[in-house]
């Protein structure tokens, strides 16, 4: 009966103790199992999104968005007739943009930068910007499917500002950075539908 009583007093101690230091055991299962989980993600090409701590925890992956702003995957599900009417409504829309560039263009003054020309992103595609005034109209090329993206902007300074429109008709924001040389474009895109953002980094 004492070896029983003294058994249960043990028992009860350890969870008394285990009560007490249950912040630390908390911390101790977030190295050990979440932290390998996130590295993990990371290198596989996930971010992670949300994370809640402690408690219950709670992660969220979600995939890092490179800088075509449309995902080949969903490209794929596309039927090809339809991408080609959807790629034929943005080259109509991005020569509506250009016209309106260029009306808007005359009242403006000139820039010391000229972005004009072909730029390319770090995952293969590349971007047709051409410059009237402080206006900027853009098309974004995907190597394997043609055009994906038209937008219109403006330069103020350094900074140049484009709102777009992809083929999956969904819309967004670029905000980037001139470089000193005027060979690099530095920001972010932010999309209007989901509010998440992605870096962009674009040179020539």
């Amino acid at each position: 009966m004492y070896g029983a009583n003294t058994d249960s007093l043990h028992l009860r101690n350890y969870w008394l103790t285990l009560m007490k230091n249950s912040s630390n055991f908390v911390w101790v299962v977030f190295f050990l199992l979440i932290v390998p989980l996130a590295i993990h993600a990371v290198y596989s090409g996930l971010v992670v999104g949300k994370m809640e701590l402690p408690g219950g925890f709670r992660i969220v992956f979600q995939e890092r968005e490179e800088r075509s702003r449309t995902d080949n995957k969903k490209i794929d599900d596309l039927p090809k007739e339809e991408l080609e009417k959807r790629q034929k409504e943005l080259e109509e829309r991005f020569e509506q943009l250009e016209k309106q560039a260029d009306r808007s263009s005359r009242d403006s003054q000139s820039q010391d930068v000229n972005l004009s020309g072909t730029w390319y992103g770090q995952q293969g595609g590349s971007y047709q910007i051409i410059q009237q005034g402080k206006f900027i109209t853009m098309q974004e090329f995907s190597p394997l499917y043609g055009v994906t993206a038209v937008g219109q902007g403006e330069i103020r300074g350094q900074t140049v500002t484009i709102n777009y429109q992809t083929a999956f008709y969904t819309t967004g924001i670029a905000n980037l950075t001139i470089s000193e040389n005027g060979r690099s474009l530095n920001g972010t895109l932010r999309d209007n539908n989901s509010g998440l953002a992605a870096p962009i980094i674009l040179n020539r």
